[in-house]
């Protein structure tokens, strides 16, 4: 089952054996672990479906994405970032108070790339940090330069 990012705050986590200890601090700050999500692996890729491969209609919700939203390149980083052997943090943040304090968790526990998806906004908190990685290709027959 895909995961969908709306209303959650998500980060890349380098190792994924910080993810516990990140999880454990986000519930002290009162998000029902439930709601946190660790992505990792080739099973955190399907979960996130950034290519829209589980569907038709993904994938068309995803080519529509990648020609009008700016953010939707975040999508292919994430999907990068868990080829790569990192973790992919996706907290549901139900209250907006807690909003910020759980930024500053995943901030300090160096977590990048860090972004908030809101219903109709992205808001972009962080940069990724460290090597360029391969992006899987979005729109058919669309060759990436880099490989």
């Amino acid at each position: 089952m895909t995961l969908s990012l709306i209303n959650r705050l998500v980060g890349v986590v380098d190792d994924p054996a910080d993810t516990g200890r990140i999880g454990a601090r986000l519930q002290a700050l009162g998000i029902d672990e439930d709601d946190i999500d660790v992505l990792l692996g080739s099973v955190g890729t399907v979960r996130l479906d950034s290519t829209g491969g589980t569907s038709w209609w993904r994938r068309v919700v995803r080519v529509t994405q990648f020609m009008t939203v700016d953010q939707s390149t975040e999508y292919q980083m994430l999907d990068a970032a868990l080829r790569d052997g990192r973790a992919v943090m996706a907290v549901l943040i139900r209250d907006r108070p807690l909003k910020e304090p759980a930024v500053e968790v995943l901030r300090a526990e160096g977590a990048h790339l860090i972004s908030f998806f809101g219903r109709i906004l992205t808001e972009e908190i962080t940069r990724w940090r460290g090597p360029e990685l391969v992006r899987p290709a979005v729109l058919p027959g669309r060759v990436d330069p880099s490989a």
